[in-house]
């Protein structure tokens, strides 16, 4: 019973702090290449499951708190995600 409540929050930690998370860790740069690339895929990691934690809370059959709590999440995934590539999307638009 234990495991299910560790479980429990874990899933809702992820999703609900893993977005604002996402989002503020996608603004700085940094200066070395591999930071650079180190950075890039932890901040994908962590907004992708953010995303998915914040989604299953959305479908699942629990109370509407917990609903917007987790498209709070899912939200804020997706707008860090978009922040961390906004320059590549924007230049790749221009014709």
């Amino acid at each position: 019973m234990q495991d299910l409540a560790l479980t429990a929050v874990v899933v809702l930690a992820i999703a609900i702090f893993g977005g604002p998370a996402t989002y503020l860790l996608a603004r700085p740069r940094p200066r070395g290449r591999s930071l650079f690339w180190l950075q890039r895929v932890l901040v994908v990691t962590l907004g992708v499951a953010s995303l998915l934690m914040g989604f299953t809370l959305i479908i699942a059959h629990v109370s509407l708190l917990i609903r917007a709590l987790g498209a709070f999440g899912a939200v804020s995934a997706v707008a860090g995600i978009y922040r961390l590539f906004r320059g590549r999307i924007l230049r790749s638009r221009r014709y």
